[in-house]
């Protein structure tokens, strides 16, 4: 499989964006053995929700360790704070090499998800 250069990758998304496609593309990583990143998924604590992985609809788990940290304090809020937005933390840790495609379900106290969210990592 051929991987899109950033230039490539960069105009695939001003076309999509010409033709009305999605309005942002999925957050890609390419990273050594070894190597953490950690990204950030926009949530609010208060309403309960929070990010999971969807494990039945991610591949390449086994190449990964991926750490949940929870949410973080959110920008110009005070602690406490009913309703505002925080960032909810993920830490990932390439094991192997190869391709990871995540999925994320934003789930609520009763079980509801309202949301879904692809990150995809490549390892080497």
């Amino acid at each position: 499989m051929r991987r899109l250069t950033p230039l490539m990758a960069a105009l695939c998304l001003v076309a999509l964006a010409i033709d009305g496609g999605p309005a942002h593309a999925k957050p890609e990583n390419d990273l050594r053995i070894g190597s953490r990143w950690e990204f950030k998924l926009e949530g609010n604590p208060g309403t309960g929700y929070t990010w999971r992985l969807d494990a039945a609809a991610s591949h390449g788990l086994d190449l990964i360790k991926l750490e949940s940290l929870g949410y973080m304090s959110g920008k110009k809020t005070r602690p406490g704070m009913v309703g505002a937005p925080a960032p909810f933390v993920f830490r990932l840790t390439c094991l192997k090499p190869g391709d990871a495609d995540l999925w994320f379900q934003y789930v609520g106290p009763t079980g509801k998800r309202s949301k879904r969210y692809e990150v995809s990592v490549h390892c080497h």
